[in-house]
């Protein structure tokens, strides 16, 4: 019976360490509000409040608890937020907690569910119109044309720079006006400066070459794509090694 019972506890030991851990981390972010309800447009217009977080990291995926009463508990469904963000954003996208909540990373779905108090991921059907989105590795980028961006892109340089602008962005075109001052400069660093319009016709792009003497090539990103890739506002840069991980949110020329 004593090597039944040691035969028993070792294999309850192994299971235990063998089980799936999920490491969590208080963060403290910083939120736009207006009602008690964040914003994500025209943040500047809005107080600041801090707000609690609990960090949870699952197989290399990270997703948020945000305690929004602040009465220290991180998951009321219907008062408590969930969120996810890419790894240089400042903050995380938002949205309250309910039932079953949904996020995608690198192209896939993952389901957190009030039964496991949001502390679990399950891999659930790809939603691509899904809102709460990140990744951390370059992923195909889909063209209104028709056609895709994929990883041949990154071939032959150090880095890529994925830049989603618009026509209508004014900070956007002063760094488009720039990069073809530096093109050459750019090329020698093993540089390649990628942009993408968001929500642009291509009408108004061959103006805008006309206008500034620019030589964008007239293409615009899917609205699935566009929430992929996490575009709440313009300009949105990403920056990726050779091997298509995201190594930075943020290209000057400096």
């Amino acid at each position: 019976m004593k090597k039944i019972a040691t035969v028993f506890l070792i294999f309850f030991i192994c299971f235990s360490s063998c089980k799936k851990v999920t490491n969590t981390t208080k963060v403290t972010f910083e939120f736009a509000v207006y009602n008690d309800e964040p914003v994500f447009v025209d943040e500047y217009l809005y107080e600041k409040t801090s707000k609690n977080s609990i960090e949870f990291i699952e197989n290399k995926l990270k997703w948020y608890l945000i305690d929004w009463n602040g009465n220290g508990i991180y998951n009321e469904k219907g008062i408590d937020y969930y969120g996810v963000k890419s790894p240089f954003k400042k903050r995380p996208i938002i949205a309250v907690l309910e039932e079953t909540n949904l996020l995608n990373h690198n192209g896939i779905t993952y389901a957190i569910h009030e039964s496991t108090n949001y502390e679990e991921l399950q891999k659930t059907a790809y939603k691509p119109l899904n809102t709460m989105s990140y990744i951390s590795d370059f992923m195909p980028i889909a063209l209104t044309n028709g056609s895709t961006i994929d990883s041949t892109i990154l071939k032959g340089y150090d880095k890529t720079v994925i830049y989603f602008w618009a026509t209508w962005c004014a900070p956007c075109i002063e760094k488009l006006e720039a990069v073809k001052q530096h093109k050459e400069e750019l090329a020698l660093k093993k540089i390649n400066f990628v942009p993408i319009c968001y929500g642009c016709a291509y009408d108004e792009i061959i103006a805008l070459n006309e206008r500034k003497e620019l030589e964008v090539e007239p293409i615009e990103v899917t609205r699935n794509s566009a929430l992929m890739y996490q575009l709440a506002g313009l300009p949105e840069t990403y920056v990726f090694d050779k091997n298509g991980e995201l190594v930075a949110e943020k290209f000057t020329l400096e």
